[in-house]
């Protein structure tokens, strides 16, 4: 089967990630070709067999668009696949607009919460466009009942990227992973730490592993506050951070499913994480992690203080959530992926 990959650019994101493990098995027995849009910043090996296309579409606004549509449009009747797989909701758009009254079947993959645009217009479009996909991944039962006007739709959680140690050598740390922007809302977790009971945090290490826009403020923010953070910048390999740290905090604004809750789960960590579609897909709150409200720095306070002082509580959350990793593995998401895919292909 001939089976062409698009997404907008090769960048450091989950999307990107996801499209890496996919192409590299699925060309064991499948042509693969990656198109991008834009840019590769060479963060990922593909098999050699894999055919990468930079279609290098530069521009602004509107034209912009209509630009790459035209563009994808010409590359769909040169390459003829079997299937086309389209990465992210504008790409998506894209890809359907583009495909339209060609023979390629086309499945796009959602990788944000439905509610993640902003715009009503952008996301009237999306929604408008999803109609007309052969078939839709998307990453929660929250959003697969939203785009229930799609005619072919499945739950595919991302894969576990990284892989586990039999043994975690724990120590006092509380870690957290993400970029540093608002969405990630390091701000309300700092207001959390900073009200947190001083003594209960003698011994313990705090770190942030991540970079972003925010990085300045946020470091002010921390002297500020009087906080001993340990600002680590991005870092490509964090599988020595989630061995060694007890509890897992995400403070996130919005998720729609986070590789960084399974990934820590899997190390054994205790995760607190803000109440987003992302966790609660993730996490069944007191079993195998917390849940705090999103943006109420208070709770995030009060949940964090039963973890520091429970470590029972910690054990039970950290046990439970390594035990649910299996369902993350590579090989359990790579066998879900081609049933959707032959499914999809054979309608």
């Amino acid at each position: 089967m001939k089976i062409l990959f698009v997404i907008a650019a090769l960048r450091n994101g989950g999307a990107e990630r996801v499209l890496n493990v996919l192409a590299n098995e699925l060309s064991k027995d499948n042509e693969i070709t990656i198109a991008l849009l834009e840019e590769d910043l060479g963060l990922y090996k593909f098999s050699d067999n894999i055919n990468i296309i930079n279609l290098n579409v530069t521009g602004s606004g509107i034209a912009l668009k209509f630009k790459k549509i035209l563009t994808l449009r010409a590359l769909f009747k040169e390459q003829r696949a079997d299937l086309i797989m389209s990465f992210i909701d504008w790409t998506n758009v894209a890809c359907v607009l583009a495909n339209l009254g060609l023979n390629s079947k086309l499945i796009a993959t959602e990788h944000h919460e439905h509610s993640y645009l902003k715009s009503k217009i952008a996301s009237a479009m999306r929604d408008f466009a999803y109609r007309f996909v052969d078939g839709l991944s998307v990453l929660s039962k929250n959003d697969y009942d939203y785009y229930k006007f799609a005619k072919n739709r499945e739950v595919i959680h991302n894969p576990l990227f990284i892989d586990v140690p039999e043994i975690c050598e724990k120590q006092n740390v509380i870690l957290s992973v993400a970029r540093l922007e608002a969405v990630k809302g390091y701000d309300i977790y700092f207001e959390a730490l900073s009200k947190v009971d001083k003594s209960l945090l003698d011994g313990w290490e705090i770190k942030i592993a991540g970079s972003g826009r925010q990085e300045a403020e946020l470091k002010q923010m921390a002297s500020n506050l009087g906080l001993n953070v340990k600002f680590l910048g991005h870092m490509s390999d964090v599988s020595k951070l989630y061995s060694e740290a007890k509890i897992f905090t995400l403070s996130s604004r919005s998720e729609g499913l986070s590789n960084v809750l399974i990934e820590s789960g899997a190390f054994g960590c205790a995760r607190l994480s803000s109440d987003t579609v992302g966790a609660r897909e993730l996490i069944n709150d007191g079993i195998n992690g917390l849940i705090f409200k999103t943006g109420d720095a208070n709770d995030l306070k009060d949940k964090l203080e039963i973890l520091l002082k429970d470590e029972n509580l910690r054990q039970k959350l950290a046990k439970n959530a390594s035990e649910s990793a299996n369902l993350f593995s590579k090989e359990n998401i790579i066998k879900q992926w081609r049933e959707f895919i032959k499914k999809v292909v054979d309608k």
